[in-house]
């Protein structure tokens, strides 16, 4: 992940307002961060904190994901990690909605699209959790 002392400190007091590339990121008066509803965003919800947690091949995916886009400086170890889970996961299906998707993550990642690709892999892990509850193994 990004070291905290490459950071860059904002000064943004309560009803202020900055733009963080391209973004206005505003401080309210209750504390909280607000930003234009169309602003991709990565909430601590949406982590995987920790690698065992990335349980199935499409949370894996989604972990070399957010490995991207925290860890900047190790991007090339992580997109050669995700191209061979992308990979894997496509040869282990043929259902085309989830190929289709795997393409579009692929395309996403290859053009730095990070968040995007996340974005469509909760939903693919969501598809994935779907077809385990309706056609559970065994």
């Amino acid at each position: 992940m990004t070291d905290t002392n490459d950071w860059t400190l904002l000064p943004l007091e309560p009803g202020g307002t900055v733009i963080v590339k391209g973004i206005p990121v505003h401080m309210s008066t209750d504390g909280k961060l607000r930003v234009p509803q169309d602003t991709p965003v990565l909430s601590r919800e949406q982590l995987i904190l920790d690698e065992k947690d990335a349980d199935t091949a499409t949370k894996k995916i989604y972990y070399a994901l957010q490995l991207l886009t925290l860890d900047p400086a190790g991007a090339p170890q992580h997109h050669d990690a995700l191209i061979n889970l992308l990979d894997d996961r496509a040869e282990a299906t043929e259902l085309q909605p989830v190929l289709r998707s795997l393409a579009i993550i692929s395309e996403l990642a290859r053009k730095g699209d990070y968040l995007g690709a996340l974005e469509l892999t909760r939903h693919l892990i969501q598809f994935d959790d779907a077809l385990v509850r309706e056609f559970p193994a065994g």
